[in-house]
């Protein structure tokens, strides 16, 4: 078997993984650490269940779910951004956090070891696509700066960061490839994951506006809007990312109309984060996946009564709140699509890649001083302010070269998707347009936990295409 022998309770366990219930688990154990403050216990219990994944799982397809909430489950007290004192912070639960982390290696590593099927050498000989461009990337990442005067200054912290990037869009792909038992893997369990997510977001989404009074004399002030780890564009662009998965669900079981409504919820909880970029490319995400649906699904298409009633609601909306509904989004709208300092910022980045063409000139920021939210000084040297566009991104930090192995990478997923098509393949492709779109505004491609996601996702349609 590979694995250590399975009680019969584990057995049980076991089964429960890859059922929906599942999901609500990992839910509401994230959804505990972002209301409560309680990051370390559900951590703790993230581990347990990856340790028992690792020593008695059939594989490793129950991580998504987790990898993606552990990275959403920071509460607004703990934001390291905005606090120094943070339980991330070496001596407030940091070094906890670090062991955490060692046992993940060492679970993977006896998981290699031990498992004749999926781990030795059947790991390493594992066929993954995607991993000549992810590689690439990888490595043009680590060559960030080099030659540039900024990389005297922050060769060590850029090396770390470039290493933090790519980690976070291989090191997923790389594992879950080899260490999942495609044939056995439920087809739904990519949208179920997408499901979790976005109720998760919804559910955080809403303990802000309620604890923190966002609504200020019937104005959303959008600045009140954020979480331990993130603002309304993190919010929001991650939101947007999980709605074609409830829509991917409308193709299976009696009751479909429910997966519109969660579809509906979804924008909704979008339009609420103010972020602009984030409601543009949802709305669109929105539509394309509605239509989507109803080519998948020959439910969807017979289901009248959901569509009827979703326009109704569209249209009394604005019929009956539209005057209500300008004044709480005041500010947002106030703002319209000024994006001068953006602009601005695009300019700039362009003169750091013309200043160093070749391998750029870091991901540290050489003459100009680029917008960042956070306000610990200790966060903002490690984490540096981006670009807010993925092509000014990548050639201010990574040059001509960078560029070149991004636009590799690309062409491998477009070959991936594109290449003997289907309808399945469509959700995750709709998800991933929406990385790349709300990407073109902000620095999305260059967060960790959209990547994360990005990355579990590219493995889980590579290998159940096969």
């Amino acid at each position: 078997m590979g694995t250590l022998a399975q009680p019969s309770f584990l057995r049980t366990f076991n089964n429960f993984l890859y059922k929906p219930a599942y999901f609500f688990l990992i839910g509401a154990l994230t959804v505990i650490a972002n209301i409560f403050g309680a990051e370390l216990f559900t951590y703790t219990c993230f581990v347990l269940i990856f340790l028992y994944l690792c020593f008695w799982g059939r594989d490793l397809l129950p991580v998504l779910p987790m990898a993606i909430c552990a990275y959403i489950a920071p509460s607004r007290g703990n934001n390291p951004g905005l606090s120094d004192e943070s339980i991330f912070s070496p001596e407030n639960g940091g070094s906890y956090i670090i062991f955490l982390a060692f046992l993940l290696v060492v679970g993977v590593i006896c998981r290699l070891i031990r498992d004749k099927a999926l781990g030795r050498a059947a790991f390493w000989k594992c066929r993954r696509q995607l991993l000549p461009g992810l590689l690439v990337l990888f490595l043009a990442y680590l060559l960030s700066g080099i030659g540039s005067s900024q990389w005297e200054k922050v060769s060590t912290q850029n090396l770390l960061f470039a290493f933090i990037q790519g980690v976070s869009i291989l090191l997923p792909y790389f594992l879950l490839t080899a260490l999942v038992k495609w044939e056995e893997a439920p087809k739904a369990y990519l949208a179920w994951t997408g499901m979790c997510v976005g109720f998760v977001l919804l559910a955080e989404l809403a303990n802000i506006y309620v604890q923190f009074d966002v609504i200020e004399e019937g104005i959303i002030n959008r600045r009140l809007i954020y979480s331990g780890w993130g603002h309304y564009n993190n919010i929001g662009a991650l939101l947007a990312m999980m709605i074609p998965f409830p829509f991917f669900l409308t193709g299976k079981g009696k009751h479909t109309s429910i997966f519109y409504i969660v579809g509906l919820l979804f924008l909704a909880g979008i339009i609420f984060t103010c972020s602009r970029g984030s409601i543009l490319f949802g709305v669109l995400t929105y539509g394309a996946s509605y239509i989507a649906s109803l080519i998948h699904s020959r439910n969807a298409r017979s289901n009248w009564v959901i569509h009827v009633c979703t326009l109704a609601l569209a249209i009394a909306v604005y019929i009956f709140f539209y005057d209500r509904m300008l004044n709480l989004f005041q500010m947002m709208i106030e703002q319209q699509w000024d994006s001068a300092g953006r602009i601005t910022g695009y300019i700039e980045g362009w003169k750091q890649f013309t200043q160093f063409p070749i391998f750029g000139g870091t991901f540290y920021p050489i003459d100009y001083d680029l917008y960042t939210w956070s306000t610990s000084a200790e966060f903002v040297a490690f984490f540096p302010p981006r670009w807010h566009n993925t092509f000014v991104q990548i050639l201010a930090s990574c040059g001509v070269v960078g560029f070149v192995a991004y636009l590799f990478h690309r062409l491998q997923t477009a070959t991936l998707f594109l290449r003997h098509f289907s309808t399945k393949k469509l959700f995750p492709l709709i998800s991933m347009l929406t990385l790349l779109g709300t990407s073109l505004l902000d620095c999305h491609f260059f967060n960790v936990g959209p990547v994360l996601f990005y990355s579990m996702m590219l493995a889980f349609v590579e290998k159940q295409s096969e």
